[in-house]
């Protein structure tokens, strides 16, 4: 094992990036990393945007979004209906429009990992809104109280990013503003480059509600058992770092198998999150790729680290 310090190279300037929001964060993805899917989940409801098609009749195409949900269900409860009723869980559909104040459909199934949701299309001017929440009901009971903690979250909804308040909980088309939450989750991931003859670099971002408040532990707390196992490390930072007022551990370092013909890069930063407040919740910031692409990884990590900040930090020095 070696151990230097890489810092960043005063020669090279920033890479320009899109300060993209997801969660309660701003992330600044590289203009030239294509965006993958996300996860938003708040109090434990999963937000979801789908596009209009073009050219399609909006009300038809709702409908066609929806009905594979339903058609699924279904199947699954006449299925678990020919195990006994205790097996069939609650199954029911109804138009909620007039709730919601747009075209909306509303379906409550169980699942065949033995999971129920309350599961609502909404036909938004900007999008198909979709909003599913895991909901607990005694075995073989139907389906009661359906929509109120998921209209509860709508009424807090806005798509898209103008007028934010610095409250804000973004997914990947909107936001959820004012509401008091007691669960939120968060992920992005982006891959570098277009072509696919280069070693991809790899850039993601999770959140997640604070458990252990413990602060990370070292990668040199493993050294032992990577020394033992013929494992290679070359550790090129481990330290606190400090980002939008908190303090993680940054960690970066090549690592393989003695038997790898290329060693991996891997870079992170990881907050353990301070108690109940939503803000600061448990993070982990992390870049991986090949080592041949080292150079152009730390060039997009040491970018990241630098312009990463929170959403109410970002829109509210624009208020």
């Amino acid at each position: 094992m070696t151990i230097d310090t890489a810092s960043p190279n005063p020669n090279l300037p920033p890479c320009p990036v899109t300060m993209f929001p997801i969660g309660r964060f701003m992330i600044p993805v590289p203009k030239d990393m294509e965006l993958g899917a996300g996860i938003h989940k708040v109090n434990k409801i999963t937000i979801d945007e789908i596009a209009w098609k073009r050219g399609r009749d909006r009300e038809e195409y709702l409908q066609e979004v929806w009905m594979p949900v339903r058609t699924q269900a279904r199947k699954r409860y006449v299925e678990g209906g020919k195990l006994g009723p205790a097996s069939q869980g609650g199954l029911a559909e109804e138009d909620v429009s007039h709730l919601f104040g747009y075209p909306a459909m509303l379906l409550c199934y169980g699942d065949d990992m033995a999971d129920h949701y309350i599961d609502v299309h909404i036909g938004l001017p900007e999008a198909i809104l979709r909003l599913k929440e895991s909901r607990f009901y005694p075995i073989g009971q139907e389906c009661l109280d359906m929509e109120g903690r998921i209209l509860n979250l709508f009424k807090h909804y806005r798509f898209g990013n103008k007028n934010v308040a610095p409250d804000s909980f973004f997914s990947a088309g909107g936001r959820v503003e004012g509401l008091k939450t007691w669960h939120e989750r968060a992920s992005l991931g982006a891959t570098w480059p277009a072509g696919a003859s280069r070693p991809t670099i790899r850039l993601s971002f999770h959140t997640s509600p604070s458990c252990t408040h413990e602060f990370p532990k070292s990668i040199f707390t493993g050294l032992s058992v990577a020394r033992k196992h013929g494992i290679r490390l070359h550790v090129l930072r481990s330290q606190k770092r400090t980002l939008a007022g908190m303090v993680g551990l940054e960690e970066v370092y090549l690592i393989g198998n003695k038997d790898d013909d290329e060693l991996r890069l891997s870079a992170s930063w990881k907050y353990p999150g301070s108690g109940k407040d939503p803000e600061k919740p448990d993070i982990e910031l992390k870049i991986t790729c090949p080592e041949s692409a080292k150079e152009k990884a730390l060039h997009i990590w040491d970018t990241v680290m630098t312009k990463f900040t929170t959403v109410r930090e970002y829109y509210g020095r624009r208020s």
